[in-house]
């Protein structure tokens, strides 16, 4: 009897804890990276916590708007401190700059947000390998803040936060078609 009745009070405290729900933050429109989160951006759920996830509480939905979208925010997922930032992205001395690039011009691994690169400015819009031996390329390094699918079938669109004074110049090489990605480790 003593059995049953310890089991029952477990059960009993076990559905209390997983019964239990609270509202939080979650995302009701697509807020591309480095946009200021307004409070439409955002809408309340509410749902059983879980302690490997650490979503914002909707108490904290002040704090929350006016802050920049460090990540891109998609529609549904619940939001947490780590999507958000307190500085602008790029941010200062930095400019973002968008580079639309066939695939030969990539490395074959996947670029991701936050991969550190290597801008190879080309001469001429051919092939790297058949400029002059005499002219060599111009490198600038940037940081990938945002990846997606071109315009045009086969490419793809990387934004690049790049040091102020080189965004002329990386804008002006990227509508030309003359620039290549090289992936780095960031050291």
């Amino acid at each position: 009897m003593a059995l049953i009745a310890a089991g029952g009070l477990i059960a009993a405290a076990v559905l209390r804890k997983v019964g239990t729900t609270a509202e939080y933050l979650a995302v009701a429109a697509t807020v591309e990276v480095g946009s200021t989160i307004d409070r439409s951006d955002l809408r309340t759920v509410r749902i059983t916590g879980d302690p490997a996830l650490k979503p914002i509480r909707v108490s904290a939905a002040d704090t929350v708007v006016g802050k920049f979208a460090a990540v891109a925010l998609v529609p549904g997922t619940l939001l947490t401190e780590a999507q958000l930032t307190d500085t602008a992205v790029p941010g200062p001395g930095r400019q973002l700059v968008g580079i639309s690039l066939p695939q030969e011009r990539m490395p074959a691994e996947r670029i991701k947000p936050g991969a550190e690169v290597v801008l190879v400015l080309t001469a001429d819009d051919g092939p790297v390998a058949t400029q002059q031996a005499t002219a060599a390329p111009i490198s600038i390094k940037a940081s990938v803040v945002d990846v997606r699918d071109g315009a045009k079938e086969g490419t793809t669109l990387l934004n690049v936060a790049v040091v102020e004074r080189d965004g002329p110049l990386v804008a002006a090489r990227a509508a030309a078609g003359r620039i290549v990605v090289a992936l780095t480790t960031g050291d």
